[in-house]
């Protein structure tokens, strides 16, 4: 086990562990870790889960920053399983915080004081986000908060391709947390659980926002804090017949929304989320078959039954 170097501070500070995934992904993982060198929080250490990565990036990335955390998994586990095995060694190492963060991401040198001093200040808030931007587009918002419509199970990004105006400056709390950036209390963690790995990734940052509020905590959005997301960096492929975006996502997303709803949904929510659910998912395979995707009509069918009927 690889000791622990914090910086020296003449303040208390609170200790973050920083959780990153990295699955085959080396230039935007290094560009992630680069950006981390230059915050001015000191008490932080990075956590490198490497997913079961083909390409060697896990170690190439170990000796380049020989500061990094490094947590080997032979198998991808996914987002939720990767991030809970840095979740667990952040717990047992007792760090105060855990920031979940996105390998396609970049931040700014003081992204961390904003949310530190605001959870350090208010308990009753079990985790916070920052003000997410494009980083190609940078006066662009990808996220500045989550919406989230329970009747439905609808979640949204709210500002997702806006340009920021000062729009979105205000504090507020959120219904949920995008796990591209998210800072949890290692106490909230204890008492409300880690990710749902049933869940393997999509839609998993909702449902532990909601478990976390279940469990009596309430969650902020604070735009002081800035970081900037390339925006499925790990999910895209080569365009082919079945477009840019992979059949498997498709099962994630058609799967994972009806596992929400199944948890988190009252009698009266449930059925209308499942209407709901049902008839998106129907005009969406009559588009993708008379567009010759049927790779794509597989995953949705696969994905919504196993949805429903899936322990």
């Amino acid at each position: 086990m690889d000791s622990l170097h914090f910086s020296t501070n003449p303040y208390s500070q609170a200790k973050i562990a920083v959780i990153i995934i990295n699955w085959n992904g080396y230039a935007l993982t290094k560009a992630c870790l680069e950006s981390l060198r230059e915050v001015t929080y000191n008490q932080f250490v990075s956590i490198l889960v490497d997913n079961g990565s083909e390409d060697g990036s896990g170690k190439k990335l170990k000796e380049e920053f020989p500061e990094i955390q490094l947590l080997q998994s032979h198998q991808n586990l996914g987002f939720t399983g990767g991030n809970n095995l840095g979740i667990q060694w952040a717990l047992d190492h007792s760090f105060e915080y855990v920031l979940l963060l996105n390998n396609d991401t970049v931040v700014e040198p003081d992204f961390f004081q904003p949310l530190v001093s605001f959870l350090d200040q208010n308990l009753d808030y079990g985790a916070a986000q920052p003000k997410i931007m494009f980083e190609k587009e940078r006066d662009k918002i990808w996220n500045a908060g989550g919406g989230y419509f329970k009747w439905l199970g609808m979640s949204w990004s709210v500002g997702i391709g806006k340009e920021d105006q000062g729009q979105f400056d205000k504090e507020m709390d959120t219904p949920w947390i995008t796990g591209c950036a998210m800072m949890v209390r290692s106490a909230v963690i204890n008492k409300s659980g880690m990710l749902d790995e049933r869940f393997f990734a999509y839609y998993e940052d909702v449902e532990w926002s909601l478990r976390i509020q279940k469990n009596g905590y309430k969650l902020r959005y604070i735009p002081k804090s800035k970081i900037y997301h390339v925006a499925g960096g790990s999910s895209k492929n080569v365009k082919t017949k079945e477009g840019v975006v992979p059949p498997i996502i498709h099962f994630y997303r058609t799967r994972n929304h009806l596992f929400l709803i199944r948890k988190h949904a009252n009698p009266l929510s449930f059925v209308l989320s499942l209407l709901y659910q049902t008839a998106k998912n129907a005009a969406f395979i009559i588009y993708l078959a008379f567009n010759g995707r049927f790779q794509k009509v597989k995953a949705i069918l696969k994905g919504h039954f196993e949805g429903l009927f899936a322990k």
